[in-house]
């Protein structure tokens, strides 16, 4: 598994450890504090207290979008260790 993949599904499963993992930790510390609170204050106050675990999902959601993109591209499929430097092929 990648690691753009291993931080999307770690963001999927809690909001903004994904970003953690991948050397953002300030902005998963926020994403975190905002995936608890903005549902949280929705059930308090009412407004969206029967679609709660919906809003959530989409915090997750976007969450596992955001750190799978800041991880940047995964390498090409197949074992990386025997890959030929860039480039290499290349006449001189």
């Amino acid at each position: 598994m990648q690691r753009a993949t291993r931080a999307a599904i770690l963001s999927l499963l809690i909001p903004g450890a994904g970003l953690w993992y991948s050397g953002h930790g300030r902005l998963g510390i926020i994403n975190f504090v905002v995936a608890l609170c903005l549902p949280a204050a929705g059930f308090l106050t009412g407004f969206m207290a029967e679609h709660v675990h919906y809003v959530f999902l989409a915090i997750a959601a976007g969450s596992a979008g955001l750190a799978h993109a800041l991880c940047g591209p995964d390498p090409p499929a197949g074992n990386s260790r025997h890959a030929a430097a860039p480039g290499s092929d290349r006449p001189h």
